[in-house]
């Protein structure tokens, strides 16, 4: 099984201008979606040619409705949102990814798509993200190299 693990601020929740152009703004949980469309759709791109499910690793996790605000976010049909990685006190995101990655044996293969370097031994699997700009071209191209090369790995046995 193939997952990625995805942040949201930074990642599809990124800055935008108002309508009225007077402030930028983001989304949060109470909004029930993330605000950047376009960026929903590359993570969507990628997860539908390359058969990746998500893990939310975001701190949205920790609120009821984190499913919901990447769906209404713009989240394309039949990409699943198994769940989300869990809460670990005074530990970095890497290692509450390494502890889902623990409990979930079946995952095969996984890429972080993330704007925070915080991931200690898993840095190799980070897309990072500008976060003013979130996942786009660039970070699709990463992924799809990342991808390919873990891949590879695998079916190699290395």
């Amino acid at each position: 099984m193939n997952v990625v693990f995805l942040d949201y601020d930074g990642v599809v929740n990124t800055p935008m201008w108002n309508a009225d152009g007077t402030r930028c703004s983001f989304g949060f949980p109470q909004d029930n979606k993330v605000n950047n469309f376009q960026c929903v759709q590359w993570v969507s791109e990628f997860c539908q040619k390359f058969n990746y499910s998500i893990v939310v690793s975001s701190t949205w996790r920790l609120d009821d409705n984190y499913k919901e605000c990447l769906i209404n976010g713009g989240l394309r049909n039949g990409i699943e949102i198994l769940g989300r990685t869990p809460c670990l006190s005074g530990e970095n995101r890497g290692a509450e990814i390494q502890k889902y990655l623990t409990d979930h044996p079946e995952i095969t293969n996984f890429l972080i798509f993330d704007d925070d370097t915080d991931m200690g031994d898993l840095i190799d699997r980070l897309v990072e993200c500008d976060p003013n700009i979130g996942f786009g071209l660039t970070e699709l191209c990463k992924a799809q190299r990342l991808h390919e090369k873990f891949e590879n790995e695998r079916m190699c046995g290395s």
